[in-house]
């Protein structure tokens, strides 16, 4: 099993804040004994580096949840809208395809007694 293998996803952030822990507490052990200001700056870049970790944490979390709900509103409108959508679109193609027919039904009217009236002129010709 090679390194990223080994540390990715879940783990990683396990062996991460296990790593953190571990140091500050370690840091604070050595502070109760005795104060060097050099461990001192090292844990309050802990501190820092743990705090930017926290906010890369709850922007992920924001992130997915922001997702999450968007994806939970879609399918909840497309259900709920579908239904209303499927009905008008029903109730319009209807309307617009008897409209359609009328509107055809009279050119064809409208053709058949103009090739019935040149029949007649032609036959009455004769």
């Amino acid at each position: 099993m090679s390194l990223p293998e080994r540390f990715g996803g879940k783990q990683t952030q396990f062996y991460v804040e296990l790593l953190y822990g571990a140091l500050f507490i370690a840091g604070f052990a050595y502070l109760g004994f005795s104060f060097d200001p050099r461990i001192a700056a090292f844990e309050g870049g802990l501190v820092a580096g743990y705090l930017l970790r926290v906010w890369e944490k709850m922007s992920r979390y924001e992130r997915v949840l922001e997702e999450t709900v968007e994806s939970q509103v879609d399918a909840t409108l497309d259900a709920a809208v579908d239904d209303r959508v499927d009905e008008r679109v029903d109730e319009r193609v209807d309307e617009r395809i008897e409209a359609e027919v009328g509107e055809l039904r009279e050119e064809v009217d409208g053709r058949i007694e103009e090739l019935a009236a040149r029949e007649q002129v032609t036959n009455g010709a004769e």
